[in-house]
């Protein structure tokens, strides 16, 4: 990941507060020491509803699996249905992760 980030000063990232207790601090901009980038974070004080009303209003295309019962979405080994009730208890089924590598 390093590699790919190494040509810019900034990335942006989608992450929102109301996701996890972990997510819950996020700055709309941040340093990150892993990566010695300006880590972006526009969506850091959106909720859930902010972002469905914002994909309606403006016609987003968004991923079909959030239809099909997979609220929170990763790559594939890590990313299973769950409930609208804890969406992320369908990311890293098996494993004691609760965030990506990228967002430690």
């Amino acid at each position: 990941m390093v590699d790919v980030l190494q040509p810019y000063s900034a990335w942006i990232s989608g992450i929102r507060r109301d996701q996890s207790s972990q997510r819950a601090t996020a700055e709309l901009l941040q340093w990150s020491e892993r990566y010695q980038l300006v880590k972006i974070c526009p969506l850091a004080f959106w909720s859930e509803r902010d972002v469905w009303r914002y994909i309606n209003k403006y016609d987003v295309p968004y991923n079909p699996l959030l239809d099909q019962g997979y609220p929170s979405l990763g790559c594939t080994p890590c990313t299973h249905p769950a409930s609208q009730d804890t969406p992320r208890a369908g990311r890293w089924v098996g494993f004691t992760k609760t965030e990506c590598g990228i967002h430690l």
